[in-house]
């Protein structure tokens, strides 16, 4: 149970890197879209989507 949680506390710290990261990023599309390549995972595993 404790892994669990840092396991969802870990992924939701570095889903928050990436949407602070997303919103610098503006500007860059190319940038943008990897941004959103690799947010949908940590955000389908968040809300325990396989």
């Amino acid at each position: 149970m404790i892994i669990m949680i840092a396991y969802y506390l870990m992924t939701a710290f570095l889903l928050g890197l990436l949407i602070w990261n997303f919103v610098r990023a503006r500007d860059r599309r190319g940038d943008l879209v990897l941004y959103l390549l690799v947010m949908l995972p940590l955000l389908l595993r968040l809300l325990r989507w396989k």
